[in-house]
Formats: C-alpha cells, structure tokens, sequence
C-alpha cells in the first residue's frame, strides 16, 4: 500500500512536468468517488500542490429497480461539511448503469428522468455548497453500448435542453461524457455522445473475470491497441488515469468481488503468498471491508507501477495528436500518507 502512494506522488510530479510547457502549469484535476464527502488534510494539501483546480465529484448513481420497475438514483453523495477554503470548481458526475437505456426508451420517460436527474443534482448543490462554488460542468459517466446508443444520446441531449439549467447560475452549464477506448476505435459503431467534450478513460481494460488476467487495470499493450483513431476523436476530450490499487477476489476459480482500500495489516494476517506473482490465498476465514473471505479463496492484488505510467503517457502523447488534460482516479483517504509533496514537486519547477 505505501508502494502505491509513492507511485501517485512520484506520477503526480511527472503529470506536472509533462504538462509544463513554456513555463505553464497545467493543472491536474481528480475524481472523488467515494460515497462518503471527505478531503483529509493531507489530500488538502495535494489537491494545492496539484494545482488542482476542480473535483469530480460523484454525486449519486443511476440504476434500474426490478422491484419498482423504474429508474432510481443510488449511492447519493452524503456530505457532513464542505471546506470553502479549497478554491475548486465542482464537477457533479452521475453514474449510469447501461440498463437503465435497455429498460427505458420512450422518449417521455427519458425526459422524465434528465429532468429529475438535474433537479436532484440541484438539491445537493444547494444544500450542501457555497453559493461561490461554482458549478461550470456536469459529467455522465455511463458504459453506453450500440443498443442503448439511441436511448443514452436522446437523455444526453434531454439534459442540455432542460429548463432547470437556468437555476445553476447565469455562466452555461457544459456537458462532459465518459468514453471508454472500445467507443474511441469504433466511432461509426458505437457513436459520438452529443456533449461539449469527452473524458476518454485509460483503466479497467482488463478481463476481470479471467484469472489467466495479469492486471485489469492497466494491460499496455491493450491500450495501444485501441489508439489508431485516437488523434481523430472529433471532440474535445481530457485523459482519465488510475492512481488506485485494489485485489480481484476469486472462489473456486471465479471471480467473487473486488476489495479496494485493503488495511495492510489485516491482509497480511490473513492471506499468504502463492508462487504466482500477486497472487494470494486466504489463509483464515475474515471480513474485509464488509465482504466475508473464506479460507482457500484467491485473491490478485492490482497496482499501477510509475514506469508503466510513464509509458501510458506516452502512447498517449504520440496518439492524441493535440493538448489535452488530465483527471485522476481517484483522491481518497489512503491516497497521501507522510509524503514531502514539496520536495517532489519542486524537481519540476
């Protein structure tokens, strides 16, 4: 775990560094998404020293109830106090499980939900935030796929023209949209989403399912092989890049979850080493942040390394073919820990 916060602190200064161009600064942003609202001090302090100038903020999710047979909003952002002092632009994201465009497809209904999507975005925002805190852009981050393409774009596009805009403010509101690389190769498939710019996100390429996968968060050479059209990509677009581990559980050969945050303490007393590289068995019956582990069951830890990212920047670099920004996954609690983030930042100044 200290491996993985030393790898963000030593890429935050390479993002920095690539990013400096004639003496200019461009600042790095992150995704927030945990359920629970909380920026550590420590976390304060990168975000600054990043130069971070806005938070993706996940706000809730969107699913579809087989009980009510509807859509529902899920996993709404609970926010205890927002520190004003962080001088940051809020980005609400809303998650969208691709369901809910098989279910629902009427056009009414697709309205319905845009609508009450930007109206509980405003209740969040006007509950919890600053009347300066500005709002310039909402994300939808949503795995569309060519049968729910219609459905997706018509909300997409229900979302611009909806009158509940004009109550975020006088400055118009932008709209961002998720694209996962499948959907940045295969533009005529898959379609362009009808939004001011795209967030093309760099991770989880991997088959999770497999346990012959070696790491699902970042396979390099499956990347590239997505990035031939990347320099076509006819909207503008920033990067999404993983600065998170996690381990991929399996029970008899199958995969039985994934456990994130891992206290380092209790997966050393209760899992072993296997010969395979990363891999570990359990060697105790234990509960790891609410999942129940059985003695016997497998478990493939998941890291990005600094040299594999900057290796990713670069095939990024050389297939973009323009400037774009970068956004990572994600700010959380075991993100910086007893880390000089001066003295690795100063390197690039």
């Amino acid at each position: 775990m200290k491996k993985i916060t030393a790898f963000i602190f030593c890429f935050i200064a390479f993002c920095v560094l690539q990013s400096c161009k004639k003496d200019e600064e461009k600042s790095i942003s992150f995704y927030h998404w945990k359920t629970k609202y909380s920026i550590a001090e420590a976390e304060k302090g990168l975000l600054k020293k990043a130069n971070s100038e806005k938070l993706y903020l996940r706000f809730f999710d969107l699913v579809y109830s087989q009980e009510e047979n509807r859509v529902l909003p899920t996993a709404t952002l609970q926010i205890s106090e927002v520190d004003s002092t962080l001088a940051i632009q809020i980005i609400p994201v809303i998650y969208i499980i691709n369901e809910v465009f098989q279910k629902e497809t009427n056009p009414s209904q697709i309205n319905y939900i845009a609508e009450e999507t930007l109206r509980k975005i405003l209740r969040i925002k006007e509950k919890h935030f600053n009347i300066n805190t500005k709002f310039p852009e909402i994300q939808i981050d949503c795995d569309w796929t060519v049968s729910t393409k219609d459905a997706y774009f018509s909300f997409l596009k229900a979302l611009q023209n909806s009158k509940s805009l004009s109550r975020f403010g006088e400055d118009p509101i932008r709209f961002s949209a998720t694209v996962r690389l499948h959907q940045v190769k295969f533009p005529e498939k898959t379609g362009i989403p009808p939004v001011d710019e795209a967030t093309i996100m760099f991770y989880n390429v991997g088959d999770l399912g497999s346990m012959d996968e070696t790491n699902s968060i970042l396979n390099l050479e499956k990347t590239e092989s997505y990035l031939s059209r990347l320099h076509e990509y006819p909207l503008k677009f920033n990067v999404a890049l993983p600065i998170f581990g996690w381990g991929i559980l399996y029970r008899d050969d199958k995969l039985a979850g994934i456990l994130s945050d891992i206290d380092e303490k209790q997966f050393k007393q209760s899992f072993t080493p296997l010969d395979k590289e990363h891999w570990f068995v359990a060697t105790e019956e234990t509960y790891i942040n609410g999942s129940f582990i059985y003695k016997g069951d497998k478990l493939r830890m998941e890291n990005v390394t600094f040299s594999d990212f900057k290796k990713l920047q670069k095939l990024i670099s050389k297939a973009a073919g323009r400037e774009y920004s970068v956004i990572l996954y994600h700010i959380n609690s075991t993100t910086p820990q007893n880390l000089n983030i001066d003295e690795l930042l100063e390197t690039v100044h």
